[in-house]
């Protein structure tokens, strides 16, 4: 492998983080000139109301370090998905039942998670995949890059054997100047069969907080409000719980950051009626 491939796909997803949140932002810009919604308090303790020109998080917060994931396989294959356009599926034999996570500066975080837990927590919703850029090799040492979007896990722990769904990632050259030392192809070029294969996989994506109040006159559904996933820049991967965590404030229990959030819920909706419920 190319020893500076690493440092280029983080640059890739990097970029298109940054370009995705950009363009969110626009979008929830117009949105809240709309809506007119507080914001909250990051530190609020009780469910007072907050200054209208409050902010959810404070300014020096700490945020959570960005990963970039590893996973390895011995051999694989990808074929095209009769039923969907656009779609393959691909397999990945003999792995080390291990993901790999890893931070840049300052954080350099470097470990690893067992590949079925690790699936669970990083969520793989059809409106919003995860990224990751396929590195294959075949017998003669040529390798092949692909950059594509990841659908339906599925982990095989005896064997392991993972399967996923996946598509082209569209427009992924867009507003980057990488310089690939292989030339990234169509996922149709990889060859239906390679040997060796190194899945490099984005970061947690973004999504929002639903609040929930208990109050049974709200509906069935007793949706009250919603934070954007904007408010704390998206979700960072928390190696010790193995799951997606709101980056900012920085709280890498599980359930710490669940009750964090809930008084956040409370603080901005009075509907919550002080015991709301969340989902993320």
């Amino acid at each position: 492998m190319n020893p500076t491939m690493i440092d280029t796909i983080t640059r890739l997803f990097s970029d298109r983080k940054l370009s995705r949140r950009q363009s969110l932002a626009a979008g929830a810009g117009i949105a809240a000139g709309a809506l007119a919604t507080p914001a909250l308090s990051a530190v609020a303790q009780d469910a007072t109301p907050v200054a209208s020109d409050a902010t959810l998080v404070a300014p020096d917060a700490e945020h959570g370090p960005e990963m970039l994931f590893v996973q390895s396989f011995q051999s694989g294959s990808i074929v095209a998905t009769p039923d969907v356009e656009g779609r393959y599926t691909l397999t990945l034999e003999h792995g080390l039942g291990e993901t790999i996570y890893f931070s840049d500066r300052p954080d350099r975080i470097v470990g690893s998670s067992p590949t079925a837990a690790f699936l669970d927590g990083l969520g793989f919703s059809d409106d919003n995949p995860p990224n990751a850029a396929i590195l294959t090799h075949n017998q003669e040492g040529d390798s092949t890059l692909a950059v594509v979007e990841l659908f339906n896990p599925i982990y095989d722990e005896e064997t392991a054997t993972l399967t996923y769904d996946v598509s082209l990632l569209e427009h992924w050259r867009d507003g980057t100047d990488l310089g690939f030392s292989e030339t990234p192809v169509d996922v149709d070029a990889i060859g239906d069969t390679f040997g060796t294969a190194h899945l490099f996989i984005d970061d947690c994506n973004g999504w929002d907080t639903y609040c929930f109040s208990p109050d049974p006159t709200l509906g069935i559904s007793g949706h009250v409000g919603t934070i954007s996933t904007l408010e704390y820049d998206g979700f960072c991967y928390g190696w010790s719980t193995m799951m997606c965590l709101p980056c900012q404030p920085w709280i890498a229990d599980h359930e710490d950051a669940e009750r964090n959030w809930i008084q956040q819920c409370n603080v901005r909706f009075p509907d919550c009626l002080d015991d709301c419920r969340i989902n993320w």
